[in-house]
C-alpha cells in the first residue's frame, strides 16, 4: 500500500516555525527580546499567537496589558469561553470593557452579560445594558426591557427604544413618550409604526418644554399627513433653532408656509434668516409674487435688506425684479435702496437683464 505524499511550501514551514520561535521569546527574560517579538507577531498576524499573549493581561506594565488587549481585538474567534469569563471578570475595567467588544463573538453570554449589568464600574454597566439590549434574542429582551426603561442612564433607555423598533415592539416603545429625556421620548416619537401612533398625544408634543421634542412631534405629524396649519403656529410660536430647521424640512419644495395665516406667523418669529431660507427652497417660479409681496410689505429694514441680500447671486423673476426696481426708485431709505440697486447691478453682471415682456 502506498502512502500519498503532501508536500508543503517551505516557505509556509518556516512561517509557522516563525510564529513559534517569537512566541517562545514572549517568555523570555530580557524585556527588549519581549518587545521585539510581540512586533513581529503582529506583523505575521497568525492567530496562533493569541495564546502567548494572554499572560501579560496580569502585567504591571501597561504597554504589555495593551498589547495583550490588541492581540484578543484580533485574533479571538468565539472559540474560548474561558478566556471571554477571565477578561469579564478581571479586576482591571479596561479589561471587563473589552469583554464587551468581543462578546458578540460567542454563544450564549447572557450569564456574562447579567454580571457585568451590575458591574461596580457604571461605564462597564451602561455598556453591558446597551450589549444586551442589542443583543438579546426577543424573549431575553422582554425579560429586561422594563427595568432597562427605569435605569438611570439616558443612552440605555434610549437603546431599549432602538431595539424595540427593529423588534417592531410598539407597546415597548409607547412607554418611552413618558420618559424625563428628550431624546428618549425624541426616538419614541421616530420610532412608533403607523398603526400605534396616537395623533393627539403627539401634537400635544409640540408644545413641549423641549426643541427637540417639538421638533420631532412636528416632523412626525408631517410624514403621517396630519400636519394643520395650527400646529405651524403652535411651533413658530415657541421659536429656536431646531423648530426652525424642522419648519425649513417639511416646507422644503412647497408654498404651503405662504398661506396667509402661516405667513403671519412667520413674521413673528425673531429671525431674520427664516423667510429667506424658505423662500430658496421654495419652486423657483411660484415664489416669485411671494417674494414681491414681501419686498414690499411692511416690516422692518433689517429684515427687507436680509430679503434682497438674499437676491445677491441667484436668479428671480419678474415679480421681484419689479419690487427692486421699485425699492431702488421710489425708496429713500438708507441702507435698503443701496442693497437694491446692488441688486440690480449684480443682475446685470449675471448678464440677467430687466424686466421681460
Amino acid at each position: 500500500m502506498f502512502t500519498r505524499r503532501v508536500d508543503v511550501h517551505p516557505s509556509v514551514v518556516d512561517f509557522v516555525a516563525s510564529v513559534r520561535v517569537e512566541v517562545e521569546r514572549l517568555s523570555h527574560k530580557d524585556v527588549r527580546q519581549r518587545r521585539r517579538a510581540i512586533r513581529h507577531l503582529f506583523e505575521l498576524n497568525d492567530p496562533f499567537a493569541l495564546s502567548g499573549f494572554l499572560q501579560f493581561l496580569d502585567s504591571d506594565d501597561q504597554w504589555f496589558v495593551d498589547q495583550s488587549i490588541e492581540a484578543i481585538r484580533r485574533w479571538d474567534k468565539g472559540e474560548s469561553k474561558e478566556l471571554l469569563e477571565r477578561v469579564s471578570n478581571h479586576k482591571s475595567s479596561q479589561i471587563r470593557l473589552l469583554s464587551l467588544e468581543i462578546c458578540g463573538r460567542y454563544d450564549d453570554v447572557s450569564l456574562i452579560l447579567s454580571n457585568l449589568r451590575i458591574d461596580s464600574e457604571p461605564e462597564i454597566q451602561k455598556r453591558a445594558w446597551i450589549t444586551s439590549l442589542k443583543q438579546y434574542p426577543d424573549a431575553q429582551f422582554k425579560e429586561i426591557f422594563d427595568e432597562g426603561l427605569n435605569s438611570k442612564f439616558v443612552n440605555v433607555r434610549k437603546t431599549v427604544i432602538e431595539s424595540a423598533k427593529k423588534r417592531g415592539m410598539d407597546e415597548i416603545i409607547i412607554k418611552g413618550l413618558d420618559d424625563s429625556a428628550p431624546i428618549v421620548i425624541s426616538k419614541s416619537i421616530e420610532a412608533l409604526s403607523s398603526e400605534s401612533l396616537e395623533i393627539g398625544r403627539i401634537r400635544d408634543f409640540l408644545s413641549h418644554s423641549s426643541s427637540l421634542v417639538r421638533s420631532t412631534a412636528f416632523r412626525r405629524l408631517h410624514s403621517a399627513n396630519q400636519l394643520s396649519i395650527e400646529d405651524t403656529k403652535t411651533i413658530l410660536s415657541i421659536h429656536s433653532t431646531e423648530t426652525m430647521e424642522a419648519i425649513i424640512d417639511v416646507f422644503s419644495g412647497t408654498l404651503d408656509w405662504a398661506s396667509e395665516e402661516i405667513l403671519h406667523s412667520l413674521k413673528e418669529v425673531p429671525s431674520d434668516s427664516l423667510i429667506p431660507r424658505l423662500i430658496r427652497n421654495s419652486p423657483r417660479d411660484e415664489v416669485d409674487i411671494v417674494r414681491a409681496k414681501l419686498l414690499l410689505g411692511n416690516c422692518n429694514d433689517f429684515r427687507k435688506m436680509r430679503y434682497l441680500e438674499d437676491l445677491i447671486g441667484r436668479d428671480f423673476g419678474n415679480e421681484t425684479l419689479s419690487a427692486v426696481v421699485k425699492i431702488s426708485e421710489e425708496i429713500d431709505e438708507e441702507p435698503v435702496k443701496s442693497t437694491a440697486i446692488e441688486v440690480l447691478r449684480d443682475r446685470a453682471m449675471l448678464g440677467k437683464g430687466g424686466i421681460s415682456e
